[in-house]
């Protein structure tokens, strides 16, 4: 088994430097099977593979995706709009809004990622809702932050309304990395 997948989903990132657990000093050349791993080795795996991310948040069950940052949900039997922060994505063309660059392709983007009765995990920040009554969170599909992959589609761009910021600095690197591979609205042949 590949060491990674081994451990809880956040070890890997807090692990990097650590070795091949295999690895770890031996306390005898005879015993095999005899580990000696520091104490503070110890805590550091305890305190960084504490199943801590799976237990926050909010379960929740996609019903639809109003557009490429605006999904609706089924919350404790309640239908609840969900919009992804730290994210802006083009208008899609509707009754309020004329169609922008790419704005269909986000909403297919995400209807894609969460199709309907996708099992979705919903993380807050400080600000719980908008002015619209909508829910604002960063939506997990396991353990992948959806924010961050629209705009590594290049389908969206950061954005900081402050107090919320949590899950502002994984949008801008995935924004940065749609950039620097052309993508998307980045994409010259796009137009936008």
């Amino acid at each position: 088994m590949p060491r990674q997948a081994a451990f809880h989903h956040g070890c890997p990132t807090a692990l990097a430097g650590l070795k091949d657990p295999r690895a770890v000093r031996r306390t005898s050349r005879t015993s095999a099977r005899s580990w000696h791993v520091p104490l503070a080795v110890v805590a550091v795996l305890v305190t960084a593979c504490a199943p801590a991310e799976e237990t926050a948040g909010e379960v929740a069950v996609v019903t639809h995706v109003v557009d490429g940052d605006t999904i609706r949900v089924d919350l404790d039997g309640e239908e609840v709009p969900v919009r992804l922060l730290n994210l802006d994505t083009p208008e899609k063309d509707g009754p309020y809004t004329e169609a922008e660059c790419l704005g269909d392709e986000a909403t297919a983007f995400l209807a894609d990622l969460l199709p309907p009765g996708t099992e979705v995990r919903l993380e807050s920040d400080l600000e719980p809702t908008d002015r619209y009554g909508r829910r604002l969170a960063g939506v997990y599909l396991d353990d992948v932050l959806v924010n961050a992959e629209v705009a590594r589609a290049g389908l969206g761009v950061p954005v900081l309304v402050r107090p919320n910021e949590r899950f502002h600095d994984a949008v801008v690197a995935a924004h940065d990395e749609a950039r620097a591979a052309s993508r998307g609205l980045h994409d010259p042949a796009n137009g936008c």
